[in-house]
């Protein structure tokens, strides 16, 4: 996937999202120039690219329903327009326990 600048304002915000990924360890990142943009999407016009070949774009809207399909065939219930009033985090059961 590129992620292209075609204006110059977004070479730092590129620039931004490339250092993003390196901090979260995203494989294969690079940043590109336009001729090295062309050569990879022929139809392709940019000041410079991040060629990240490792990750897409996905539809979260699709993602998340298909998860919460999965959760309830599961046995669980969702439930929706409620607020939050408390959160808590949960203690983590131990190895081959009952709980979990």
């Amino acid at each position: 996937k590129l992620i292209v600048a075609v204006e110059h304002d977004e070479i730092p915000r590129l620039k931004a999202l490339y250092e993003r990924g390196l901090q979260n360890n995203v494989p294969g990142l690079k940043l590109i120039g336009a001729k090295e943009i062309q050569e990879k999407e022929p139809f392709c016009r940019g000041l410079m690219a991040l060629d990240s070949p490792y990750t897409g774009i996905v539809d979260y809207k699709q993602v998340a329903q298909s998860y919460a399909r999965d959760f309830q065939e599961a046995g669980g219930t969702i439930l929706t327009d409620f607020e939050v009033t408390n959160m808590e985090m949960a203690k983590e059961s131990s190895p081959g326990s009952e709980d979990g």
